[in-house]
């Protein structure tokens, strides 16, 4: 009978310490940067749980669900890591996109994003982060639709992609709810880049690409170079040109202006004008030539003076 007594009384001081124990379960640390949210059996309590030390009523009966707001979450777009541990394989063919054009191209994208509704992100759906990048996905691939591959390669076009697929990203996030409860922080395009099959005649075409603009830099180049250089040229046989063409204006001016001279002179003086012009012919014909003399006197003819050869 005492032995019976005892180990009731046994039973009664571990069924204490096991109900202080379960008492003592419901006391909770929220820490600086999360967020608590308070559920008593299912149902929203408390939404927004603030940061230190709480009590809520042991399981079964509430629940607390914690969230880092202040947090960048991070989802892939087009490609994710292979899982060991569950085994699963990455699969390349989610990264492939259609163009305008009609090619295949890969890409890979990084979204992040905070949470600013816990109750929606939490409740609302199965797996919001999936959500989400189901929803970047869609944007992604309309857009890549309207381009040609061309457009998505080039610098701007990857940064003109980023920027769409975050704004339509949101909008259609925000309308899901009816209100904005998680932001869109940034969208990274990582790697762009054509299938295994066809990345050889990619290339080719990149450097193509590549040679075309090396080609049109060194002719811009060389213009720039020789363009001044052939208006330099050019001024300075314009120059050349209106000197010379003054200088032939003026020296015809001046000989109109002493053959009018000239001819004043001669009409007052029709003789005298006449012998100094003879003479100033003379003068500057005569050094030029041959000169001989003969004496009349001792030829019983006059010499004729046509037989002699000025030109020796």
């Amino acid at each position: 009978m005492n032995q019976r007594k005892m180990v009731m009384k046994w039973i009664k001081w571990l069924a204490g310490i096991a109900g202080f124990l379960y008492f003592l379960s419901g006391f909770y640390l929220v820490p600086t940067n999360e967020l608590g949210v308070k559920r008593r059996f299912g149902k929203v309590v408390n939404a927004r749980v603030s940061p230190g030390l709480h009590y809520c009523l042991p399981y079964p009966f509430e629940k607390v669900d914690k969230i880092k707001p202040q947090e960048k979450k991070r989802v892939n777009v087009g490609f994710e890591f292979a899982d060991q541990v569950t085994g699963r394989t990455s699969n390349p063919s989610q990264g492939e996109f259609l163009t305008g054009d009609h090619n295949i191209i890969r890409m890979e994208m990084i979204l992040q994003y905070s949470i600013l509704e816990p109750i929606e992100f939490l409740f609302k759906f199965l797996d919001s982060g999936s959500l989400i990048r189901d929803f970047a996905k869609s944007s992604l691939t309309r857009i890549v639709a309207k381009m040609n591959v061309d457009e998505i390669f080039k610098g701007s076009g990857k940064v003109a992609i980023q920027k769409t697929v975050l704004e339509k990203t949101q909008e259609e996030l925000d309308a899901l709810m009816g209100k904005r409860w998680v932001q869109l922080s940034s969208i990274n395009l990582q790697n762009v880049f054509p299938p295994i099959e066809v990345a050889d005649a990619f290339k080719d075409v990149a450097t193509a690409r590549q040679d075309r603009d090396r080609y049109i830099n060194e002719a811009q180049g060389y213009r720039q170079e020789n363009l001044p250089k052939a208006r330099g040229e050019s001024e300075k046989l314009l120059c050349e040109a209106e000197g010379y063409r003054t200088e032939k204006m003026n020296m015809a001016m001046g000989q109109a202006q002493r053959f009018s001279d000239m001819h004043s002179e001669y009409k007052g003086n029709e003789e005298a004008t006449s012998s100094r012009l003879f003479l100033e012919t003379m003068e500057l014909t005569m050094p030029k030539m041959q000169k001989i003399v003969v004496d009349s006197d001792s030829q019983e003819k006059p010499f004729d003076l046509k037989i002699i050869d000025f030109e020796e």
